[in-house]
C-alpha cells in the first residue's frame, strides 16, 4: 500500500471529551485498512488473531498475540492482510494530557520508543516489541479497565500505569541514554514564576541550553515551545481569575504575567475561542 492520504483527526476522535484527548478502542475484528496518518499517537496491543502491520512504505510485518506497536504523531500505517485480528488501540495526544507524563521523560525507553521522530520516507518500521503472556494479560486487563471508565483521574491513572510497565519491559539497545534536558526542573521553575516576565533567555539559562537545543528538547517531551507552555500556565490562570473572582481585566492581565493588553486579548481569544469577558458571561 503506497496511498498515504488518509488522514484521521484528534478533533474527530477526541469529540466525546475534546478537553482529555485519551481513550481506547477494541477493534474485534480489525479489518484491512489503507495507509493513513493521523495528529495522535497510537498504542497498538494484538489481543489475538494475526496479520501483517505496514510502517509507511516499508514492507509489511507479520504481527500476533502479544505484540505491542507505537505509531507515532503523523506516522503512516496499514494492515494490509488479517486473519481474525482483534486489537486494543490506546489514542491520545500527550501534549494536552497532565503534566504527570513528565516523570516518564526521564525514562530512556519513554524517550526512544514514544518521542522519537520518524520521518514518512525513512526506511524504518514504527517501535514494536512482543511482551512475556504474563506481562501483556496484565496490560491487556488494564486496558480493559480503561476503555470501561468515564471518570478522567481513573483514566490517567491506568493510562501511566500503562505506559510506565511498558517502559519497565520494553527493550531497547543499550546505548540509548536519558533525555539531557530536566523538564522537572525547568516546568517547575515556570508554574513558580508564570506572573513574572521569564524570558527564552532566562529558561536557556536555566537548563544550560541553546535556544535551539531547548526548544528540540522541550517539543520533544512536551509537544510544544517552552514560550507555549508558558503562555498556557498563564492563561489557565486568567481563566481561573476570570471565573473565581471579580477582579478587572487589567488585574487579572497583570497577576497572568501579561504586561500588556492587547497581547493578553489575542491570546486567550486564540486559546478559548472567545474574549475574556464572554467567556466570565458565558460559565
Amino acid at each position: 500500500m503506497t496511498n498515504l492520504g488518509s488522514y484521521k483527526t484528534a478533533e474527530w476522535i477526541f469529540r466525546k471529551d475534546p478537553v482529555f484527548p485519551l481513550r481506547v478502542n477494541k477493534l474485534a475484528p480489525q479489518e484491512v485498512t489503507r495507509s493513513h496518518e493521523h495528529e495522535f499517537s497510537e498504542c497498538v496491543f494484538v489481543i489475538s488473531g494475526s496479520g501483517m502491520h505496514q510502517s509507511g512504505k516499508n514492507p509489511p510485518v507479520p504481527v500476533r498475540r502479544g505484540d505491542v506497536l507505537f505509531i507515532p504523531i503523523g506516522g503512516h500505517h496499514a494492515y494490509t492482510e488479517v486473519h481474525d485480528l482483534i486489537i486494543f488501540n490506546l489514542l491520545f495526544y500527550a501534549p494536552r494530557l497532565p503534566s504527570v507524563l513528565l516523570e516518564l521523560y526521564s525514562s530512556a525507553v519513554y524517550k526512544q520508543v514514544f518521542l522519537k521522530k520518524f520521518a514518512p520516507d525513512e526506511n524504518e518500521n514504527f517501535p514494536m516489541t512482543h511482551l512475556d503472556e504474563k506481562v501483556f494479560a496484565e496490560l491487556e486487563t488494564l486496558l480493559d479497565y480503561l476503555a470501561k471508565s468515564d471518570s478522567r483521574c481513573c483514566k490517567m491513572g491506568i493510562f501511566v500505569a500503562i505506559l510506565g510497565r511498558l517502559c519497565e519491559v520494553w527493550w531497547i539497545p543499550e546505548e540509548a541514554t536519558s533525555p539531557p534536558l530536566d523538564v522537572f526542573k525547568l516546568t517547575a521553575c515556570m508554574q513558580q514564576n508564570f506572573q513574572r516576565a521569564l524570558t527564552m533567555k532566562d529558561l536557556c539559562r536555566l537548563a544550560a541550553m541553546s535556544p535551539a537545543t531547548l526548544q528540540r528538547h522541550f517539543r520533544a517531551a512536551l509537544g510544544m515551545p517552552p514560550m507555549t507552555y508558558l503562555r498556557n500556565l498563564r492563561l489557565e490562570h486568567a481563566a481561573d481569575l476570570l471565573l473565581n473572582t471579580e477582579l478587572t481585566l487589567t488585574e487579572i492581565a497583570e497577576l497572568s504575567g501579561f504586561r500588556q493588553m492587547p497581547p493578553f486579548f489575542r491570546a486567550f481569544k486564540k486559546c478559548y475561542r472567545v474574549p475574556p469577558l464572554e467567556y466570565r458571561r458565558k460559565k
